[in-house]
């Protein structure tokens, strides 16, 4: 396959030629879907609205011949919408295993300061993939290149003379073409915030562009402070954080109690807005048409919208808030050195107490103060403010801490155990549990906890404490009865509900890094009696391993003698980011926690050998 991009001079000044011609061999069915073809573009950066050109063919070979079946341009449909792109869809005809499907289209552009993007890899394997584009140098463009794969690169340069409107041009022209070979589809891994980070391509952007009536060289590319004076000079950005109003103070003072510090005021707005506000689209810059007021009275909007007036009710109260922007880690991760607005998606809030700064979103229900979702943890952000600031956003930041204690003591009554179950949950496993709860109740949540366990076992005393207090974490507690059966050898998996049961790395080897959503840091202890009428014969080997030189560890230990064993299980990892280079390590670690926290007791009755 290949992209072709040719940057042109026509009457109405400068364009981009844009051509793509692909050829796929559909080896079975599982590639069936690759004979459904989809066109995306906007109408808006092109003259004629819809292609320039487009062709389609498949290849059958019938009785040693090449049968060529082409797509008739009655069943290509092209679906134009006046607010969104156009679309120009068809289905390859006559396809079966061994086909050869083919297709190429050209696209006009008035979009010259970002030029499509190139991967050369796909979900699967390619045998070439080539991408050519021919700048002349009145143009300067920033390219970087991604993933982890080599790429050819050459480029070649000839002197010409470009027609542009009512200029006559004499420039250099360039052509660059990247190449590869033999590529290897990606594979999707668990813990990658976003694959477009690390599929091997390159990228553009315009960084210079000779102004063809003073024949100066004029930058294209903001800086950071260009960019943040925009947005906050632009009223449906900074002009709503901004906002002073009458209405906003009556309408506050039914929020805010009159004796509230400043803690308290930032509090009681937050959770006002979180609970009283539906959000409806992520939304990066509010609606032009809506004020303040409007999206006040209307009790929702785009996420942008809700936080925005979030940071303009704080500012009203006297405190430091600010709306940070980022870029969602299913967007990618963003380029501090290439201001690029386009790149960001999401808007939150700052305010800053007491020299401490606190991160807040009311667009996500049930979350606490200070507290963001997960994704919003991808790296560079930036606070607008009058002067601007950057900040970081890492993963490697969070630690979610767990402590579960167990106590099972022998029954008077059965011949099993009956004991207690208390787990202090971390902030994010807490807003699961939340989230889980709120849709299905508290009643489903314990009986699929039951359902976890190995035995049966009786659950009663079933309650979670602080359930609707979303700013700390949850505690889950029951007390529990189980029976030790009667057998002859009673094996007992003491790691009980939290245990680690798979390794989440299956794969032998990994290109990628490892972007977990959080460090971790999860203590588990056990009390326990030896049951009646039995005695220990074996218990595993107590064990102690390091994760590299100090990027975490995990213990099992333990303390027994005839009537008691007490455990103690410790997992923790310092961060949550880790390079390709230490996925060997990271998979040997979680294998090594699996199969220690699989090991039963092994009790035998007295007297049995």
């Amino acid at each position: 396959m290949s992209r072709f991009f040719l940057l042109e001079g026509y009457e109405r000044g400068w364009r981009v030629k844009y051509t793509r011609y692909r050829r796929v061999l559909l080896q079975n069915k599982n590639g069936f879907d690759d004979a459904k073809v989809s066109i995306s573009f906007s109408p808006y950066r092109n003259d004629t609205g819809k292609l320039a050109s487009l062709w389609a063919v498949t290849n059958n070979l019938e009785e040693g011949k090449v049968v060529r079946t082409k797509v008739d341009p009655s069943e290509m449909f092209l679906e134009q919408n006046s607010n969104a792109n156009n679309k120009e869809t068809f289905t390859f005809p006559n396809i079966k295993s061994g086909s050869i499907i083919e297709f190429a289209y050209t696209i006009y552009s008035g979009n010259i300061y970002s030029l499509f993007p190139w991967d050369f890899q796909e979900k699967y394997p390619t045998l070439r993939s080539m991408y050519s584009v021919v700048v002349p140098s009145v143009f300067n463009y920033a390219i970087s290149k991604q993933g982890f794969l080599p790429i050819d690169r050459q480029t070649d340069s000839v002197k010409s003379t470009i027609q542009v409107g009512s200029f006559s041009v004499k420039t250099q022209v360039f052509t660059f073409r990247w190449e590869m070979k033999e590529i290897p589809a990606y594979e999707k891994e668990p813990f990658v915030n976003s694959m477009d980070n690390y599929v091997s391509g390159v990228r553009f952007q315009l960084s210079e562009i000779t102004n063809l009536s003073t024949r100066r060289r004029e930058s294209n590319i903001k800086n950071w402070e260009t960019l943040n004076k925009e947005l906050y000079s632009n009223s449906a950005f900074g002009g709503l954080m901004t906002t002073s109003k009458h209405w906003e103070r009556r309408e506050l003072r039914a929020v805010v109690p009159d004796s509230a510090g400043e803690m308290g005021k930032a509090k009681a707005i937050f959770a006002f807005v979180r609970d009283h506000f539906v959000t409806q689209g992520r939304g990066f810059i509010a609606d032009d048409d809506l004020s303040l007021k409007d999206i006040y009275k209307a009790r929702r909007g785009s996420v942008a919208e809700i936080n925005l007036m979030l940071t303009a009710l704080l500012r009203e109260e006297g405190l430091a808030a600010d709306a940070v922007i980022l870029s969602m880690r299913d967007n990618g991760l963003l380029n501090p050195y290439y201001p690029m607005i386009e790149n960001f998606n999401y808007v939150i809030a700052r305010v800053r107490l007491g020299g401490k700064s606190y991160y807040l979103d009311a667009t996500e229900p049930r979350m606490g103060f200070g507290k963001l979702p997960l994704d919003c943890y991808n790296g560079y952000a930036r606070v607008i403010t009058s002067s601007g600031e950057a900040l970081n956003l890492d993963a490697d930041s969070l630690q979610e801490a767990r402590l579960t204690t167990v106590i099972l003591m022998n029954s008077d009554s059965t011949d099993g155990f009956s004991g207690t179950y208390k787990s202090q949950e971390g902030y994010y496993r807490s807003k699961d549990i939340r989230d889980l709860v709120a849709a299905e109740g508290e009643d489903h949540y314990f009986e699929a906890v039951r359902k976890s366990y190995p035995f049966e076992v009786s659950m009663m005393d079933k309650r979670i404490d602080s359930l609707k207090n979303y700013d700390e974490p949850v505690t889950v507690r029951y007390s529990m009865s189980l029976s030790a059966g009667g057998v002859d050898h009673f094996y007992f998996n003491p790691i009980l509900s939290v245990a680690v049961k798979e390794n989440p790395f299956v794969s032998d080897e990994r290109k990628y890094p490892i972007e977990m959503p959080y460090g971790q840091n999860d203590l588990y202890i056990l009390t326990m009696d030896v049951p009646k009428g039995y005695e220990i014969e074996e218990l595993p080997k107590p064990m102690r391993i390091r994760l590299n030189e100090d990027d975490g560890y995990y213990e099992y230990l333990y303390q027994a003698d005839s009537q008691t064993i007490q455990l103690r299980s410790r997992l923790i990892l310092k961060k949550a980011s880790f390079r390709p280079e230490d996925y060997q390590s990271l998979r040997d670690f979680f294998t090594a926690v699996v199969k220690k926290q699989s090991e039963p007791f092994v009790f035998r009755k007295k007297g049995q050998k």
